[in-house]
């Protein structure tokens, strides 16, 4: 098995997490960004888009980081675990790379402080969804059991904490999940790391 991609994208960081959750031997093949090798053709003959994560397994290709996980653990993932996965894909994930763009992408003069509030603003209207989601208690996004849903929305969280340190704090059911996801190593290992390397100065 070898996962191709920079190991500072956060969707590749959700890869190397579910990995890490199952336990599964692979070869790591970094590429993207600062480290080029998307016009490779040996990267080029596996994926018509030139970008990562992108997960080889014998004859199997996988790219999109939310495929692989389907892949990779498809008994996990319930209707639930589906649904919520796809949220994060519409509903979360945008205004996340807007807001991190915007913050670390960009240079201060790049920057535009009303794009900026538009996605913060869509992003908390996000977490209030998460927030209702969890208000019967369940301990993880699509239940009482963890599963690909919680590394497809988690890994966000870090570098939203990061910029925005009491960003959680209206939404105390998420921030509970969130620190419970937190203590795992997968997490610890692969979201919870510097991205210095994205600053744009």
């Amino acid at each position: 098995m070898i996962l191709w991609g920079r190991p500072s994208s956060v969707n590749v960081q959700k890869v190397l997490w579910a990995l890490t959750e199952l336990g599964l031997p692979y070869d790591h093949r970094i590429v993207g960004g600062k480290y080029k090798g998307l016009d490779a053709p040996e990267f080029k003959a596996l994926t018509p888009v030139p970008r990562v994560p992108v997960l080889q397994h014998g004859v199997e290709v996988v790219w999109e980081s939310h495929a692989i996980l389907r892949y990779l653990a498809p008994k996990t993932i319930t209707t639930q675990a589906d649904i919520w996965m796809e949220f994060g894909s519409t509903t979360l994930q945008p205004p996340f790379i807007g807001m991190f763009w915007q913050r670390v992408r960009m240079t201060p003069q790049q920057q535009a402080k009303a794009a900026l509030a538009v996605h913060v603003n869509s992003l908390n209207a996000g977490m209030a969804i998460l927030e209702s989601g969890m208000s019967d208690g369940r301990a993880y996004i699509a239940g009482p059991v963890f599963s690909m849903a919680d590394i497809a929305i988690g890994s966000l969280f870090y570098r939203i904490i990061d910029l925005y340190s009491n960003f959680l704090l209206q939404y105390p059911k998420v921030m509970a999940w969130h620190k419970t996801i937190a203590a795992r190593a997968g997490y610890k290992k692969w979201v919870a790391t510097s991205y210095a390397e994205l600053k744009m100065s």
